[in-house]
C-alpha cells in the first residue's frame, strides 16, 4: 500500500495577526484548529519576529472600533417614557462594558503571556520542539539566510518591489529546507500578493516559485496556496464550522490588503550593504541578529 504523503504548513505572519481582528469565537476557534496540526506547522525566528513587531498595531486596530454606542435622539415628549428609561440604562450599560474590555485589553498589552490567548498560542507553537523550527542559535540559519540573501538580489520572489528586507525570502528558503528534509509537500497561507494570485475566489501559486519547488523538492509533491487558513485545515483533514467560515470571511473583508500596508522605499545593493554590512548580509556574522 502507498504510504501517504506527508504534508506541512506555513502560515504567514497576517494570517497570525488575524486572530486580533477576530470578532467572535468562531474567529478564535481556527487557532486552536491551528494549534491542533502544531506539528506540521514551519515556523522562523523571523516569523515569531514579525508577529511580535505588529502584534500590539493589530490589537490598537480592534480597540479603535471598541466604541460604546452613541446617545439615541428622541423626542421631548417620550422624555419621560418607560423605553426611553430603559434605552437610557441600556446605554449606559454597555458604556460601562467597553470601559471593562478596554481596561482588559490594557492588560493583554502589558502582560500578553498572562492575558491574552491569542499570544499564548502562538508563542506555543512558536517554540514548539521540532525540526520545523528555525531558531536563532540554529548554526543552519547562516546557510538559509545567505540563500534568501541572493535570491532577494536577484529579485526573486516572494518579494515585493518595494521590500527593504530579505524576511519573505528567509521563510521560503527554510520552507524549502523543510519540505526537502521531510520529503513533504508544502502548503502556504498568505494574502501576500509575493506567493501568488487569487482570481474567482481561489489562489494561484506564483509560477517561478512552484517550478522552484518542483525543481528542488520534487515534481511530486505539491506546493499549494491558500489565503483562508480555512481552507487550507480542510487540507489538512481538520473540520472547519460554517461560523468559523464566515468569521474569517469577516476578518478579510475587514483587513487591508498587504500591498496598501506602508513600506519604506527599495534599498540600493550600496544601501543593503552599508545597513547590514558584507558578512551580515550574506550570514557571516555570529551574533544572531534579526534578519531583514
Amino acid at each position: 500500500m502507498a504510504s501517504t504523503i506527508k504534508k506541512l504548513l506555513f502560515i504567514d505572519t497576517n494570517i497570525w495577526l488575524d486572530f486580533y481582528r477576530a470578532r467572535n469565537d468562531a474567529g478564535l476557534s481556527l487557532l486552536r484548529h491551528a494549534e491542533a496540526v502544531a506539528d506540521k506547522i514551519i515556523v522562523t525566528y523571523q516569523l515569531e519576529t514579525e508577529f511580535k513587531k505588529n502584534r500590539q498595531i493589530a490589537i490598537l486596530e480592534g480597540m479603535q472600533e471598541l466604541k460604546p454606542p452613541g446617545q439615541v435622539p428622541r423626542p421631548g415628549i417620550f422624555s419621560d417614557a418607560k423605553d426611553t428609561e430603559i434605552l437610557n440604562k441600556s446605554l449606559k450599560e454597555a458604556e460601562k462594558r467597553v470601559k471593562s474590555l478596554k481596561a482588559r485589553l490594557a492588560r493583554v498589552m502589558e502582560n500578553p503571556s498572562g492575558h491574552d490567548p491569542v499570544y499564548q498560542a502562538c508563542q506555543r507553537i512558536f517554540h514548539k520542539q521540532d525540526s520545523l523550527v528555525l531558531t536563532r542559535d540554529d548554526p543552519i540559519r547562516r546557510q538559509i539566510r545567505n540563500r534568501a540573501f541572493r535570491r532577494y538580489l536577484h529579485g526573486c520572489p516572494p518579494r515585493k518591489k518595494t521590500d527593504t528586507s530579505f524576511g519573505d525570502s528567509f521563510n521560503w528558503e527554510w520552507m524549502v529546507h523543510c519540505a526537502n528534509a521531510e520529503n513533504a509537500e508544502l502548503v502556504i497561507v498568505s494574502r501576500d500578493a509575493d506567493y501568488g494570485i487569487t482570481f474567482e475566489n481561489k489562489a494561484y501559486v506564483n509560477d517561478h516559485l512552484r517550478q522552484e519547488f518542483s525543481e528542488r523538492v520534487s515534481k511530486k509533491r505539491k506546493l499549494l496556496l491558500y489565503v483562508r487558513l480555512s481552507e487550507a485545515l480542510k487540507h489538512f483533514a481538520v473540520p472547519v464550522t460554517p461560523e468559523e467560515e464566515q468569521a474569517e470571511t469577516d476578518i478579510l473583508a475587514s483587513a487591508r490588503p498587504d500591498a496598501e500596508r506602508p513600506r519604506e522605499g527599495p534599498l540600493s545593493i550600496l544601501e543593503i550593504i552599508r545597513r547590514y554590512g558584507v558578512r551580515g548580509a550574506l550570514g557571516e556574522d555570529a551574533d544572531g541578529a534579526v534578519e531583514g
